[in-house]
């Protein structure tokens, strides 16, 4: 049986609104017992310094993308227009490598900031994949997360989606921008559920979702293909 001891930390208390210095002893990755500075634990208990710092409840990150982190530093200032734009040529042509690394460099990031639990909706192109879904979820739980992931989907582009968008170009950016398209619905939510019928991991820490994104990108019957995967296997949607 493991034991560790974090001393010398404050705890805080979000009911009380306090964080008195409190003594912690942790067996088996498990909070056993939580005490006053100095209390007793097993002569074996590694010991972990806690001075000076706050200790508090693991953060929960409720959006994010995992597929950005490798891009991080590619747009200044940029709009949700132009990062939707931009989209498939910086995080596009992803070996399985990067998959797992964006993921990975993510999830210690926020582990680092005192998150311990994510929403993330990640996104492969053109379609999501069993692999990729699967090294997502690897990252997470090597890191040690908890983690929902919802591969992001969609079937209209943004110039499709944006009313009035596609006339409003020049006849030249016109023309290239016609020749953009998503996969098509069918083959996306085939894709979809294909990765979750795959899933192998304990969903009480990893689990599974549908993120259809964002609404106005995709088509009604796009939406129900969604609702319906998200009801055949019981996730969120």
């Amino acid at each position: 049986m493991a034991h560790m001891i974090i001393r010398g930390g404050r705890v805080l208390d979000i009911d009380k609104g306090t964080a008195e210095p409190q003594d912690i002893l942790v067996q088996d990755h498990t909070i056993a017992e939580l005490g006053p500075p100095g209390m007793p634990a097993p002569e074996d208990a590694a010991v972990v310094s806690a001075e000076r710092k706050l200790i508090h409840p693991g953060l929960v990150n409720a959006h994010t993308h995992a597929h950005g982190n490798l891009a991080k530093g590619m747009g200044d200032r940029w709009t949700l227009e132009l990062l939707l734009t931009a989209a498939p040529w910086i995080t596009g042509n992803r070996t399985q490598d990067d998959i797992h690394l964006t993921a990975q460099l993510g999830a210690v990031e926020m582990v680092l900031k005192g998150c311990t639990a994510a929403y993330d909706l990640f996104v492969e192109f053109p379609l999501p994949t069993r692999d990729g879904v699967r090294l997502v979820a690897s990252a997470y739980q090597e890191v040690g997360m908890r983690a929902v992931i919802a591969p992001m989907v969609a079937n209209r582009t943004f110039f499709e989606a944006i009313p009035g968008l596609m006339d409003a170009l020049p006849d030249n950016l016109r023309e290239g921008v016609a020749k953009l398209r998503l996969a098509p619905g069918e083959a996306t939510l085939a894709a979809v559920r294909a990765a979750l019928a795959d899933w192998s991991f304990d969903r009480a820490n990893i689990r599974p979702a549908v993120a259809p994104t964002i609404p106005h990108h995709c088509s009604d019957d796009f939406i129900r293909g969604c609702a319906n995967i998200a009801r055949d296997f019981d996730v969120g949607l």
